[in-house]
């Protein structure tokens, strides 16, 4: 979570360097900017509330982690690390993969 939070960041903060103050670009930089440290920072609540043993904790966490899946964006990046961060979905309390790589599981 630390390491794609982090790569979120630095792709962000290149974008808004890039562009000036109040122009469109910039302005939808800082909007994701914020949409990643909004999703941040629940991610760390349900990780903390989860931790205290809080009751339903397990599925929130999982939407929230959903929403960070921003990051697939730039999947394609030559830094992007598909091998910390694969696409995945969170379903039924369970971490899980995606459709795809599910088909590619051989049934028991």
């Amino acid at each position: 979570m630390d390491a794609l939070h982090a790569f979120l960041l630095g792709r962000i903060g290149r974008l808004l360097a890039a562009h000036p103050p109040r122009t469109e670009e910039h302005r939808a930089a800082d909007a994701l900017r914020r949409a990643v440290e909004t999703t941040w920072g629940d991610l760390e609540d349900c990780y903390a509330f989860l931790h205290r043993g809080q009751e339903g904790m397990e599925a929130e966490l999982g939407e929230t982690w959903d929403r960070m899946r921003l990051g697939l964006s730039w999947n394609d990046a030559p830094d992007y690390d598909a091998s910390l961060w694969p696409p995945i979905r969170y379903a039924h309390l369970l971490f899980t993969t995606t459709p795809a790589d599910q088909e590619e599981t051989p049934s028991r």
